[in-house]
């Protein structure tokens, strides 16, 4: 028997779906000639799929911190900022690539859905490891 999607809730790890599914909808996009002619990867397309890539990298790298200290609790916000900050470049990269290329509306909508999904996710982490973590920051 399954739960009702209006029962469940959200897992711990549910950002770094996210963010994966972020990154590799971003790669389909970015090798379709449709989108992206082939002569145009070298200067648009590259610098975009490494954004997306980033932003999975910084969440997994954030989640691996081990909190023991303030050290870490710092080092774990600083990773998550750093993702924070990358999908609001790619936000941008993304914004000049459809205005250049003339990409289908539909697929930059669910494109900027995912990137904004992932936002909401990490800005939730953020604030709950805040939360946790007050004890020991203080």
């Amino acid at each position: 028997m399954s739960v009702p999607k209006s029962k469940r809730s959200e897992g711990q790890l549910t950002v770094l779906v996210k963010a994966n599914e972020l990154a590799t909808y971003t790669i389909k996009i970015c090798s379709n000639e449709e989108n992206f002619p082939k002569h145009y990867r070298w200067c648009i397309t590259n610098k975009i799929v490494d954004s997306a890539l980033d932003i999975n990298n910084y969440i997994t790298m954030a989640n691996a911190v081990f909190v023991t200290d303030k050290n870490d609790v710092a080092l774990r916000k600083q990773f998550q900022t750093k993702a924070i900050a990358a999908s609001y470049a790619l936000l941008s990269m993304m914004d000049i690539a459809y205005r250049t290329f003339g990409i289908k509306s539909s697929r930059v909508e669910h494109w900027t859905g995912l990137v904004l999904e992932v936002q909401n996710y990490l800005r939730n982490w953020k604030k709950s490891d805040a939360e946790r973590y007050s004890d020991i920051t203080g």
